[in-house]
């Protein structure tokens, strides 16, 4: 039996890297943009894309200048992540033009629950 005012916390539900197992965000780093967690786009080379957004992504580098070129986020510029781990592509991170707000964009089927 819990004591009386104990808080009930879920463990924390990683996230990984598919292709080498680097942790890189959490369930509850969730968050909605544009009124969605989930989006897909297609990219100017056909490429589609099914991504979600997240508050934080950790063993991510950004790779070359932010640029507003293609955004899929109107208002933000992007640059590409890579996992630090193994190079793999895993998304982009969205900073807000007018300010230092930002979110993590992660193309879902390259994370993966450790269990």
């Amino acid at each position: 039996m819990a004591a009386e005012g104990a808080v009930h916390r879920r463990p924390e539900q990683a996230l990984v890297c598919r292709a080498c197992a680097t942790p890189i965000t959490r369930e509850q780093d969730r968050i909605q943009v544009d009124g969605a967690h989930a989006h897909r786009f297609t990219n100017p080379l056909g490429i589609r894309f099914h991504i979600g957004c997240f508050a934080t992504a950790r063993n991510c580098a950004p790779l070359g200048e932010p640029t507003e070129a293609h955004t899929w986020f109107p208002g933000h510029t992007w640059r590409i992540l890579l996992c630090t781990g193994c190079a793999a592509h895993l998304g982009w991170l969205f900073r807000a033009r007018a300010g230092d707000s930002g979110f993590y964009a992660l193309i879902l089927d390259r994370l993966a629950s450790p269990h």
